[in-house]
C-alpha cells in the first residue's frame, strides 16, 4: 500500500512524495512559472549563439528575433532539457530521496505563464531490518602453528638457497626446467612467451594439475605439445575448466642441490645464528600469518552472519544493475586479453542470458551485504574522519587525471568504503561478544 509524504515547499518548488511497493518512490514536482521563464531566457541566449541572422553577429540578435527565427517549440524544448534535470536534482536534495537508478519522468504540458509540473518515479534503497544484531555470534578461529609447518618453511628456505646444476638426463620430479612454455586457447595466448625461457619447478603441488607429469621425462633440446584442462580455481575466472594447447621447448634440465640443514643455513638466510633461532624466527612469521588468516576467517563468518540475519526486500532493478556491473567488469578483463565477450561466450558454450543468470545469486548476496553494512553504520553511529577520506582519495587518484565529476564520485565512494570497513570492524567486536 502506497503512502504519501506531506508536500515540502522550499526553494520555490513543491514536492509531494508517494512511497510505493518494491522500494519505489514517486515525486510530484511543481515549479512556478517564473522558473520556466528563466529557463526560456537562458535557452534563447544559448540558441542565439547557434543561429545566424542577417545583420547580427552570432549571439547578438535580440531575444524576440531569435525566438521567432527558431520557433517556440525549439525554445521550449531547449528550456525543458535544461530545467527538468535541475528541478529533479533540487527535489532530491530537499526530500532526501536517494535513487538507485535514473527516473521515469512524466511531464505535464509546458507553456508560458503556467507552473512546470512533472512526476519522477524511481527505485530507492530498500529498508533494512537489522533485528537484534547484537546477539549475533560466530565461532572465533584460533589456529596453532605446528612443528611440521615450521619444517616446511625451513625446507622452502633450503630450496630458495639451493644451487641449480645442469644435468644430462630426463627431467625428474623436483628438477627445474629451463624452458619456454605457452598456453593457448584457439588463437588467444593464455600464458607464456614462446621466445622467452624461464625456470619451471617440476613440483606437482605448485604447478597446474597434470602439468608436472606432462613435463617429467623431457630432456634438454626437446619440444612437446599437449592439451591441459585448467582447474576450476584458475586465476582468470573466464578461463576456468577451459581446455588449452600447451607448447613447451626445453633448453636445460637442472637439479637443485640443497644446502645442509645446519647452523650455516641461519647465517645464509640472515635470520639468527643457529638453526634453532632460524626455526623460532619462522615460527613467529607463521604465527603472524595464522593470526591474519584467523582474522580474515572471522570477518568472513561475521559478514555472512550479518548478511543472512537482516531482512531486505531487494528491488529487481537493483539486482539487474549489479549484474550489469559484474558483466561489465568481465568484459573489460576479456578485452584486456584481446577476447571479445561474444567470442568468450562462444568458446564456453554459454550465452549472455545464461551468464547473467549465473551471476544473479552473487549479485543478490553482494547487495544484501552492502546494504546491511550501510544500515550498521547508521545504527552504530559510525563516523568517518574526513581527513582519512581525503588521504585515501588522494592515494586512489594518484597518477590519474580526473574530471570534477569523477573526483566527486571518487570522494563519495571512498567515504562509503571506509564506513563499511569500520562497520565490519565493529561487527567483529559484536560477534566476539566484546560489546
Amino acid at each position: 500500500m502506497s503512502t504519501v509524504t506531506p508536500t515540502t515547499d522550499t526553494s520555490d518548488i513543491s514536492v509531494a512524495v508517494e512511497r510505493q511497493p518494491e522500494s519505489r518512490v514517486q515525486m510530484r514536482v511543481e515549479a512556478p512559472a517564473s522558473e520556466l521563464e528563466a529557463a526560456v531566457t537562458a535557452a534563447v541566449r544559448r540558441l542565439a549563439g547557434r543561429v545566424r541572422l542577417p545583420g547580427f553577429r552570432p549571439g547578438k540578435a535580440p531575444v524576440a528575433m531569435v525566438e521567432r527565427a527558431v520557433g517556440w517549440e525549439t525554445v521550449r524544448q531547449e528550456a525543458i532539457d535544461a530545467l527538468i534535470p535541475a528541478l529533479y536534482s533540487r527535489a532530491l536534495e530537499q526530500t532526501g530521496v536517494t535513487p538507485v537508478e535514473d527516473p521515469q519522468l512524466d511531464l505535464e504540458p509546458v507553456d508560458r505563464g503556467n507552473p512546470v509540473v512533472f512526476t519522477a518515479t524511481v527505485t530507492v534503497r530498500p529498508d533494512v531490518v537489522l533485528g537484534d544484531y547484537h546477539a549475533l555470534r560466530v565461532d572465533v578461529p584460533s589456529t596453532e602453528v605446528t612443528d611440521e609447518q615450521v619444517e616446511e618453511m625451513v625446507e622452502e628456505l633450503r630450496r630458495r638457497h639451493g644451487e641449480l646444476v645442469d644435468v644430462d638426463r630426463p627431467a625428474q620430479a623436483g628438477d627445474v626446467l629451463r624452458c619456454s612454455l605457452v598456453m593457448r586457447r584457439g588463437e588467444e595466448v593464455v600464458s607464456g612467451d614462446d621466445e622467452k625461457d624461464r625456470d619451471l619447478d617440476l613440483d606437482r603441488e605448485r604447478l597446474l594439475p597434470g602439468l608436472a607429469d606432462a613435463l617429467i621425462g623431457l630432456t634438454a633440446g626437446t619440444e612437446r605439445s599437449f592439451q591441459l584442462i585448467l582447474p576450476e580455481d584458475f586465476s582468470q575466472e573466464e578461463m576456468r575448466n577451459a581446455t588449452v594447447d600447451v607448447d613447451v621447448s626445453v633448453s636445460a634440465v637442472r637439479e637443485r642441490i640443497l644446502p645442509p640443514l645446519d647452523d650455516n643455513l641461519a647465517a645464509l638466510d640472515e635470520h639468527g645464528a643457529t638453526l634453532d633461532e632460524l626455526r623460532a624466527h619462522y615460527r613467529a612469521r607463521l604465527d603472524e600469518i595464522s593470526a591474519e588468516r584467523d582474522r580474515e576467517a572471522l570477518e568472513g563468518a561475521a559478514l555472512e552472519a550479518l548478511r543472512d540475519h537482516v531482512a531486505i526486500d531487494l528491488p529487481g532493478s537493483m539486482v539487474e544493475r549489479e549484474i550489469d556491473r559484474q558483466v561489465g567488469e568481465l568484459q573489460v578483463r576479456l578485452e584486456a586479453m584481446g577476447m571479445p565477450l561474444d567470442r568468450y561466450l562462444e568458446y564456453s558454450g554459454s550465452s549472455l542470458e545464461k551468464l547473467r543468470g549465473e551471476r544473479r545469486e552473487a549479485a543478490v548476496q553482494r547487495l544484501r551485504l552492502e546494504l546491511a553494512l550501510d544500515a550498521l553504520v547508521e545504527a552504530e553511529g559510525i563516523e568517518i574522519d574526513e581527513a582519512a577520506v581525503v588521504r585515501e582519495e588522494q592515494r586512489l587518484a594518484q597518477g590519474r587525471k580526473l574530471t570534477a565529476q569523477q573526483r566527486r564520485s571518487l570522494h563519495r565512494g571512498t567515504h562509503v568504503d571506509l564506513a563499511r570497513h569500520a562497520a565490519g570492524d565493529r561487527l567483529i567486536e559484536i560477534v566476539r561478544g566484546d560489546g
